[in-house]
């Protein structure tokens, strides 16, 4: 199945160029990056995941994520149709806490995004997890992993719930230490999220865990700022990128001192945007959901709402797919809901290890 799977690919891909969809160099890019097809039955045995998600893909290879001088990054969201047959899908629900996720889903989490938002956590989170300080703040009673949503499957598939554990100790073991990294661009950043007020009252349920160390990822300004406070420990550590802020050179380090090769960006949206702008975002993960219904999602025709809260509109990605840029590399219809991969051209001159 992984060989045909890949060869379709290909095959894809050749046809998108021959089109002129895709330029030459951007063929090129996506050849040499490759793919990763994990087989959930084959290679981990999960045989309850398997009859929903029989493989999950992963848009790049080893060897490629490897080669990389920053860790490989990839992010996750649900969004919702806006309208039947719209084909405009939104991340967001303005005003609402959370983003209005429950809103997004028909009043209740679903079922096939907490199991494709919990497999995703595990794949591509269990070396590191990066988000914003704001989104730190704003989820601060969370544990930020993948069991958040896997806890919604417990109860009434408690073999999903076993075959991801199972495979959350398969990836466990094949590490030594993992991280929460969490941005602060600089003092103004920390002192607007209020986290040291918060933390010195223990309401941010993160510092009360050992499985991970938290790196703080800053500028000069915010590390002599926070760090007065929160101290730098053997759990706690601060990476500083210089007198201004630059994510490359912080992500650099990042692989290099701490061998972190994998991150998954649950930072939000906006940040996620601003890290797509900068090239260090190699793929999306996004359940994509029917429209739930107008008690749940109405605009009211305010086209100006619908703008700033849209992931994607159907068109408008390299070869046809809802993102702005990205090419789509998978997708899985889980009943109503679809779980997709698309991914995103990177710079090979600037970041690939000669």
């Amino acid at each position: 199945m992984e060989n045909i799977l890949e060869e379709q690919y290909k095959t894809r891909l050749y046809s998108l160029h021959k089109k002129n969809t895709i330029t030459s160099e951007q063929l090129n890019h996506f050849l040499q990056r490759g793919l990763q097809i994990i087989n959930t039955r084959d290679q981990f045995h999960l045989d309850s995941v398997s009859r929903i998600l029989p493989y999950i893909v992963v848009g790049a290879s080893k060897s490629y994520i490897n080669k990389l001088n920053i860790p490989y990054q990839s992010t996750s969201y649900v969004a919702a149709e806006t309208y039947p047959e719209s084909g405009r899908y939104i991340y967001k629900i303005p005003g609402i806490k959370g983003g209005g996720v429950r809103q997004l889903t028909g009043g209740k989490r679903k079922f096939g995004d907490n199991l494709y938002a919990s497999t995703h956590k595990i794949l591509m989170g269990y070396k590191a997890i990066l988000f914003s300080i704001n989104n730190l703040i704003e989820n601060r009673e969370q544990t930020m992993e993948w069991t958040f949503y896997a806890n919604y499957l417990q109860p009434s598939f408690p073999e999903l719930y076993e075959d991801l554990c199972k495979l959350n100790d398969v990836y466990k073991k094949q590490i030594s230490s993992q991280y929460f990294i969490v941005v602060a661009r600089n003092s103004k950043s920390f002192q607007r999220s209020g986290i040291i007020e918060l933390y010195l009252k223990n309401q941010i349920t993160i510092f009360n865990q050992s499985a991970r160390k938290i790196i703080f990822l800053t500028d000069q300004t915010g590390y002599d700022y926070c760090s007065k406070v929160i101290k730098e420990t053997e759990n706690i550590i601060y990476v500083t990128t210089g007198d201004k802020f630059n994510i490359r050179n912080g992500l650099s380090y990042l692989k290099k001192k701490y061998n972190i090769n994998l991150i998954l960006n649950d930072g939000g949206r906006i940040m996620s945007n601003g890290f797509k702008e900068s090239g260090v975002i190699g793929e999306e993960r996004i359940t994509l959901e029917p429209y739930p219904g107008k008690e749940f999602l109405d605009f009211n025709n305010n086209d100006f709402l619908l703008e700033d809260y849209t992931l994607g509109i159907k068109g408008s990605g390299l070869d046809g797919s809802e993102l702005n840029g990205a090419l789509m590399v998978s997708s899985i219809k889980i009943k109503d809901e679809r779980a997709n991969v698309y991914v995103y051209p990177l710079d090979d001159k600037e970041l690939i290890i000669e």
